[in-house]
């Protein structure tokens, strides 16, 4: 004779999990939960404080949650690495040593979020049910920044171990690094458009140029992306340049340039000199108020480098992350 539906002990821990985390994020962010789930169990939506409510930041981020009353800790020795092409070389030196969580992934899930890419995030949460500590993991970050370098035929394995970091314990650190990551989606649009911007100004015609900075201008300074200012630090001086031309009409690095030129006597306004954008001779103040909007523009997308190359392991078992410490 039947003895009826069962409810496994894993379900019961899953379900564990999940509350247990919810714990820790507002009660005005909107957590919508996946079932069946297929690597994803929850979508989380943030929301901001406005007047004497709450409005959507328009920032989401997926997780993945475990949940264990046996948490297993270690140690890793990490060495020093540097770029190659966005990837990353061990080269000699000092090592230093991180404490982590470890925990086994089936590399189903893993190969679910590398076909994601890096604009999603999808978050591990690893859940200790005896402390109800949460431990968190980018696994889109990890993926790019850790596990393919060391390992990238890993779907040749049925399961992985991962490593997290102990300090992204959201007991200890609290939700700024899930802020952090609903950042995300907001600067990966803001770099491809910083991008294509670069690219028309210079090869936009003198004519059209300053109509194009003021559209380009309003464009990016309409985007949420500058949410992300007191994370980013880089991200907070760039903006800080903007502000200036916008309010002084010049950049600070063309002013610099012309207060040197008129101290040491010479004629700024004189047009002598020659522009790859126009056809007659340009005064020395035009031509430098002209490059310095195209540097403007480098640095933005020099932001882009820095959030590729080193903030992206923010939070992650590497060298670089734990060198900061």
């Amino acid at each position: 004779m039947s003895e009826g539906k069962k409810r496994s002990l894993t379900h019961i821990k899953g379900e564990s999990g999940v509350n247990i985390l919810k714990k820790y994020f507002p009660e005005e962010w909107v957590v919508r939960e996946y079932t069946p789930d297929y690597g994803i169990d929850l979508s989380v939506e943030l929301f901001v404080p406005f007047d004497t409510e709450f409005i959507t930041a328009g920032e989401h981020v997926f997780f993945q949650v475990k949940a264990t009353d046996k948490l297993e800790m270690t140690k890793l020795s990490l060495s020093p690495r540097y770029n190659v092409g966005r990837g990353k070389k061990t080269v000699s030196g000092d090592s230093v040593e991180t404490q982590v969580v470890k925990y086994v992934l089936d590399t189903d899930l893993l190969s679910t979020v590398e076909k994601m890419g890096s604009a999603v995030p999808v978050i591990l949460a690893v859940i200790d049910t005896n402390t109800e500590d949460a431990y968190c993991l980018c696994l889109n970050d990890y993926l790019e920044k850790v596990l393919i370098p060391d390992n990238p035929d890993y779907g040749n394995q049925a399961t992985k171990t991962v490593y997290i970091p102990i300090e992204n314990n959201l007991k200890s650190i609290g939700i700024k690094l899930i802020e952090w990551y609903g950042k995300r989606a907001k600067l990966y649009a803001f770099f491809n458009k910083i991008h294509a911007q670069a690219k028309d100004l210079q090869y936009c015609n003198a004519y059209e140029f300053e109509d194009e900075v003021r559209h380009f201008l309003n464009v990016i300074l309409r985007s949420d992306v500058w949410s992300a200012c007191d994370y980013f630090p880089a991200l907070k001086l760039v903006k800080e340049e903007i502000d200036y031309y916008v309010e002084q009409g010049i950049t600070r690095e063309a002013e610099k340039m012309i207060t040197c030129s008129i101290q040491a006597g010479e004629d700024v306004d004189a047009e002598i000199w020659e522009a790859p954008y126009r056809n007659s001779p340009v005064s020395f103040r035009e031509t430098q108020s002209y490059w310095g909007i195209l540097h403007l523009w480098e640095r933005l997308e020099h932001v882009g480098d820095i959030f590729e190359d080193t903030i992206k392991e923010f939070f992650l078992p590497t060298y670089l992350n734990a060198a900061w410490k």
